[in-house]
């Protein structure tokens, strides 16, 4: 009995009492969300409309209560002298509350057991409007409230409620009886050892307190068991279900059969939505290309976001839960939106301000992506069921299949319309060669009838006869003169509609060839585009090579590095410009045919005691451009005479900083003497600066000794995963001062990637520590890995690991995307708003990325964030630098993104 006094003691002062009221208010929040559940699927039930009255009654009890709280803690009044008699009042309301929703013979006598509500609780507000006017003057006296006449008054009333209420229950034993007995029973006990054994020196019921613990949660799970006895849907809403079923059916038909696919889709998105309860639903489709994008072509409701056609993208890369939809071809689901900053992007994205839960479905036929649907609930907030995904499946599966029957009928269309075309082709060329015959003929017959003409002027007897006879011939002439230009127009009129025919012909080859690019590019998955990548450097000259290795063009900065005339340079050989057995096999790589649009090299070369660096990059097969090989050149950076000075100064600095390290450590032990509060904190802000400070020393050491050409590196098979997990430990102080989260969507069976282990850790530790620095208070930093097998579509490209961190930083400015991965710790080279790195970490990151083989890039989204992405080698093949494995230095972008910087 004392353990149990202590525990009353502990829950009735600070800081226990916050304890009650947190649990108590998670239990009321319980009984509310199954209630509201319960209310939303079965309105008119009275059940419903019970369990909804307590519960937000419960929630109203609690909230006035945290409102004298507030009022109190502001000094607008005494808790004293209003908490005791409202916290009875509440109490006996509570009770009341209960057993009339609970109670089985109010609920087959629902009118009765509302008046008898009624009337309670008319009389408990009665009797707290008489004791909270007489309560003051008494506490003024200093009386306690606990065995106040008042406090007995309000114990009585309640012991009365639940008896009555214990012994019906008893008498009418329907449903969960003794549910309701063990709680009504366990508030009877805490009523009467308040009423008994109360605290005199205390304004609260502390045992109605300790009651009132374990009853609430036994209401919720009362009220659990009360929803799911209830009965399954009328059979009315059964009818609604069914009508908006045959909406989402004749919408699939049309899909299927009309024209126009995406009108067809943009009447399909409110029968959707009424079948699946939905606040809202977008159906987008593919955008053909290499980079996965949708484009929505229907949303309903409306959210005031610019239509489909004016350019509503997503980019599956910024949102994972698309591109998990796209990449597994299952439906995908989220309802922890509020967590979730790609969820919420997503939502911003299509208009709505408020995230709610979502489902993904990806609409597929035969493996081809055709589509992609989403549902959610931004208003209601309704939590997807079980059932609702399988609706939302079966009426994914009906829109798949009716876009694939379109896709396919269109395509057969098309196939007979070219068919139809060659046909109509061949008939006119066949005309117009019987024209220019007939035209050959009479143009003959004239030249024939003009001769004899001639002779039988020259022969005539008479000048008579031969005006006569030159009248009928030049008469005939003339005839045949206007056949023949009748003839000639025909044929022209013939040559006219066989050349449109013609060009009708090739469009609609075109057309059916793009859509059988789209079609198989929707079945495989495409791998990142690649691009040249920037130099950082400025540029230094441009050479560009025909297809048989000549030089054709030649700029003054290429000239003057190679230090010919442009006379002397342009014809010579491209693959003999230079000694080095480099640029010889890289200039052989990209004039080869197989050769593909894109594909890059490059090579350093030294050129009179200068280094410069070679881009060489295969240009596309365009029409009336005759080059086919790009080459840039660019100074490399030396490296300074003053490394060794700063490398020196480092080593100078450490010792005195390992002395006062030393210092600070044994005056935080408290080895000479006990510290107060505030000077251990000044000592261990002391400390946090002297390690940032060996951090950046570090920093300086790697910047010399990548600048001198100096990188030692010891590459194997590194567990990519445990790096991650060891670089988030280290800098887990770092994130909790800055109240951040780190969310990893990695797989735990990734293989091993062939790279040198402190390379790699040193490269996730910068590049989550510029996260971390820039991110926004409160937010989560997302550290994704994933497989890129390219083996099995290109040729000699080999498998890579791709690894992404994304920040919540506002983004980066267009303009300062080049600037991203520079060192910005120069006067002439100025911060760059969204990075919490100077500069010197992310350079040191691209530096180390690039000697193991790999490269580095920045995504960024203003007001969203960036992401900062690395790929690097799976096999020793595939990342020496320069290695035919790898992916042709500078050769791997970003994919084509909205707002993308590659570095």
């Amino acid at each position: 009995m004392s353990f149990l006094r202590d525990f009353v003691e502990l829950i009735t002062v600070q800081p226990g009492d916050l304890v009650y009221h947190l649990v108590t208010l998670f239990a009321i929040q319980l009984v509310l969300g199954v209630a509201v559940g319960h209310w939303h699927r079965h309105r008119r039930d009275s059940d419903a409309i019970r369990l909804m009255v307590v519960a937000v009654g419960l929630v109203l009890a609690r909230v006035l209560l945290m409102f004298v709280a507030v009022l109190d803690r502001i000094g607008v009044l005494s808790l004293n002298i209003v908490l005791p008699p409202l916290e009875r009042f509440l109490d006996l309301a509570t009770v009341s509350l209960v057993v009339w929703a609970f109670l089985p013979i109010l609920g087959r006598n629902s009118r009765l057991g509302v008046v008898l509500l009624v009337l309670t609780l008319l009389v408990a507000v009665g009797v707290y409007a008489a004791f909270a006017a007489l309560w003051p003057q008494a506490e003024a006296q200093g009386i306690v409230y606990n065995g106040y006449w008042q406090e007995t008054v309000w114990e009585f009333l309640t012991l009365a409620i639940l008896g009555l209420a214990i012994v019906a229950n008893l008498i009418w034993r329907e449903g969960d009886w003794g549910w309701l007995v063990y709680l009504l029973v366990l508030w009877l006990v805490g009523h009467v050892l308040q009423f008994t054994v109360s605290f005199a020196d205390s304004h609260t019921a502390g045992w109605v307190r300790l009651a009132n613990l374990a009853a609430l949660p036994l209401i919720a799970g009362l009220a659990y068991r009360r929803v799911l006895a209830a009965p399954s849907a009328v059979s009315g809403d059964a009818a609604v279900d069914a009508l908006d079923m045959i909406g989402v059916l004749e919408a699939a038909q049309r899909i299927g059969t009309g024209q126009d696919v995406e009108s067809a889709l943009g009447l399909a998105a409110s029968p959707v939505a009424r079948a699946l309860g939905a606040d809202m639903t977008a159906l987008g489709l593919p955008v053909p290309g290499l980079a996965k994008k949708v484009r929505v072509v229907s949303l309903h409701p409306s959210s005031g976001t610019a239509p489909a056609n004016e350019g509503l993208l997503l980019l599956a890369s910024r949102y994972p839960l698309v591109s998990a939809a796209i990449e597994t071809g299952r439906l995908q689901r989220s309802g922890t939106s509020d967590r979730d900053p790609a969820i919420a992007s997503l939502y911003r994205r299509l208009g709505f301000e408020r995230p709610g839960p979502l489902l993904v479905q990806p609409l597929v036929d035969e493996g081809a992506l055709l589509g992609i649907m989403l549902a959610g609930n931004p208003v209601s907030q309704r939590r997807w069921t079980a059932d609702d995904e399988q609706i939302f499946q079966a009426v994914g599966a009906m829109v798949a299949e009716a876009l694939a029957i379109a896709s396919r009928r269109e395509t057969v269309d098309r196939s007979a319309e070219l068919q139809k075309a060659i046909g109509e082709a061949r008939r006119l060329a066949r005309r117009a060669t019987e024209l220019e015959a007939k035209v050959e003929r009479e143009r003959q017959r004239a030249e024939e009838l003009g001769t004899k003409l001639r002779l039988r002027s020259q022969a005539a007897t008479t000048p008579a006869q031969a005006v006569a006879e030159s009248a009928v011939w030049e008469a005939e002439i003339q005839r045949l003169a206007q056949d023949r230009a009748a003839l000639e127009a025909e044929l022209a009129e013939w040559r006219h509609r066989a050349e449109q025919l013609v060009l009708l012909k090739e469009q609609l080859q075109s057309q059916l060839a793009q859509v059988h690019a789209e079609l198989q590019e929707t079945k495989s998955q495409a791998m990142p585009a690649l691009a040249v990548q920037s130099i950082d450097g400025g540029l230094a000259g441009i050479l560009i090579g025909d297809g048989q290795g000549n030089i054709i063009l030649a700029s003054r900065g290429a000239r003057n590095l190679i230090g010919q005339l442009r006379s002397g340079l342009v014809g010579t050989s491209l693959q003999g410009l230079f000694t080095e057995s480099l640029w010889s096999q890289a200039v052989g790589r990209l004039l080869r045919q197989e050769a593909k649009a894109g594909e890059t090299a490059a090579v350093s070369l030294d050129l009179e005691a200068q280094m410069v660096r070679a881009e060489l990059t295969r240009l596309p097969d365009v029409s009336g451009w005759p080059g086919t090989v790009a080459v840039m050149f660019s100074p490399e950076e030396e490296v300074k005479p003053q490394d060794e000075v700063v490398l020196s100064l480092v080593h100078e600095l450490r010792t005195p900083m390992t002395s006062i390290t030393g210092y600070t450590d044994l005056l935080l032990g408290e080895s000479v003497g006990i510290l107060g509060e505030m000077q251990r904190q000044f000592l261990q802000r002391v400390k946090a600066n002297i390690e940032r400070m060996g951090g950046l020393l570090e920093d300086l050491v790697k910047v010399t000794t990548i600048d001198a050409g100096q990188i030692s590196l010891s590459p194997g098979p590194v567990d990519l995963v445990s790096v991650v997990d060891g670089a988030i430990a280290s800098l887990s102080a770092q994130f909790s001062e800055r109240g951040l989260g780190v969310r990893k969507e990695a797989s735990s069976e990734l293989p091993p990637v062939h790279v040198d282990r402190d390379s790699l850790y040193q490269i996730v530790l910068h590049l989550l520590s510029n996260a971390g620095q820039c991110s926004e208070p409160g937010t989560e930093v997302l550290v994704g890995a994933q497989l890129e097998e390219y083996g099995d579509q290109i040729d000699g490209m080999p498998d890579y690991l791709s690894v992404s961190v994304t920040d919540t930083g506002g983004g980066i400015a267009p303009e300062d995307r080049s600037r991203v991965f520079q060192r910005l710790y120069r006067a002439d080279n100025p911060l760059i708003t969204g990075l919490g790195d100077t500069g010197v970490g992310l350079s040191i990151a691209k530096a180390l990325v690039e000697a193991n083989g790999g490269r580095i890039w920045v995504e960024s989204e203003m007001e969203v964030g960036s992401t900062f992405s690395f790929v690097l080698p799976l096999s020793p093949e595939g990342g020496v630098n320069g290695s035919p494995g790898s992916p042709s230095p500078d050769s791997l972008s970003n994919g084509g993104g909205e707002s993308e910087q590659e570095q």
